[in-house]
């Protein structure tokens, strides 16, 4: 495999998950990028570990890339699930990212917050959505 930094150097300018806003900002929607921030430090494409936090029905699904198995695409994620209340989540996301990739830290925190709000907020629009539709005169 070829060095981040080269890796980087190829992709930074075009590649297809780059996003360019009209104030000159940019912003990057690969898999692997916490903070969606078209940098070196936080891309999934050139770093060879890297994190990816997303919710996998009310659950936290934090995934990390294994260095030793880049060659082969099926092995090449490590995942795990938390169904625990959001505290413990963020508690467990804190652990498990600072043992692998510590400058990642409270963008990890940061995103799996943004997440379990998220789930929140689903749960509580369909109880809405469930509760208007028993008023509904038959």
């Amino acid at each position: 495999m070829a060095a981040p930094q080269l890796i980087w150097e190829v992709v930074k300018g075009h590649n297809s998950f780059l996003r360019k806003n009209l104030n000159h900002t940019s912003f990057s929607a690969e898999a692997g990028n916490l903070y969606n921030k078209h940098s070196y430090k936080y891309s999934g494409l050139a770093n060879a570990k890297t994190v990816d936090i997303s919710a996998e029905g009310d659950a936290v699904k934090v995934s990390k890339k294994r260095s030793k198995a880049v060659s082969q695409p099926a092995k090449n994620l490590s995942t795990s699930v938390s169904k625990k209340n959001g505290r413990r989540v963020l508690k467990s996301v804190a652990k498990e990212v600072a043992g692998y990739r510590p400058d990642l830290k409270a963008a990890a925190v940061a995103r799996a917050a943004a997440v379990l709000k998220s789930i929140r907020v689903k749960k509580a629009a369909a109880k809405a959505h469930c509760r208007a539709l028993m008023r509904l005169p038959v």
